[in-house]
């Protein structure tokens, strides 16, 4: 499941905007959880599940739907929601990331660091583990590589002491061996291009969105105005933009 730090403001969200999102599974999931820790009955949660679905999607088909959301609502106690404001990551954490040679191995080393230090803050008898797929950590470090290369980075980042293996076989998470106890530098809120946050840091041309808050590249070259918001975002604010123009002009005539 995607890592996010306020699970409940999230949901939250997306009960009021009538959101599925790109994962809709990971959101009933969360809406479920939502709809429990405000103090309704698992029944009242199965039933709020089917009602959140048809605002989402009118057209869902609720019995297509209907095995995934009882367990949903069965298991909806089981885990409660995350809610952090942030993860600290330490000035010594940095330093010791900025001795690696090679730019994917360095955000893949950050991205790797701020994934055990959530799941250290979710669980106390975490001690430094990674519980994220691969396939996540690559998207979070915004590393597009092969698995042959993503196989050598993780090699060195072992060789060089910074994470360790499972002895386990059929256990793929790796452990973090370089959390440290000093000063803060940063702090991450959001754990979207995580690797993109690591580069901002260090000074290269990244900018958070304005609109949606994602840690994003500057156009190139930056003329004019300064950048406020990712491709997307600009895309839907300009058209926004034109709709607002145009009702006013109409309420003008």
């Amino acid at each position: 499941m995607s890592i996010i730090l306020n699970e409940y403001e999230w949901a939250e969200r997306a009960v009021a905007n009538h959101e599925l999102g790109k994962n809709p599974a990971q959101t009933l999931s969360r809406v479920a959880k939502y709809y429990y820790e405000n103090h309704y009955p698992k029944r009242e949660v199965r039933k709020r599940l089917d009602n959140f679905l048809l605002q989402c999607d009118p057209a869902a088909s609720l019995v297509q739907w209907s095995e995934l959301l009882d367990r949903l609502a069965k298991g909806a106690d089981k885990y409660r929601l995350v809610r952090l404001d942030g993860i600290d990551i330490l000035e010594d954490e940095l330093e010791r990331i900025d001795e690696l040679g090679g730019r994917q191995s360095k955000r893949l080393a950050f991205t790797l660091l701020c994934a055990a230090k959530y799941w250290d803050a979710v669980s106390e008898n975490n001690n430094h583990w990674v519980n994220t797929p691969d396939r996540e950590i690559m998207q979070m470090a915004n590393i597009n590589t092969s698995i042959k290369r993503q196989s050598i980075m993780y090699a060195q980042l072992r060789d060089e002491g910074l994470i360790r293996f499972s002895k386990k076989i059929d256990n793929l998470n790796v452990q973090v061996l370089f959390c440290g106890h000093g000063a803060r530098a940063m702090q991450v809120q959001d754990y979207r291009n995580l690797g993109y946050q690591y580069l901002k840091y260090r000074g290269e041309p990244f900018f958070i969105c304005a609109n949606c808050g994602v840690t994003t590249k500057r156009n190139e070259p930056n003329k004019g105005r300064r950048q406020k918001y990712c491709p997307s975002c600009a895309v839907e604010v300009r058209i926004k933009q034109s709709v607002n123009s145009v009702m006013r002009q109409r309420g003008n005539t």
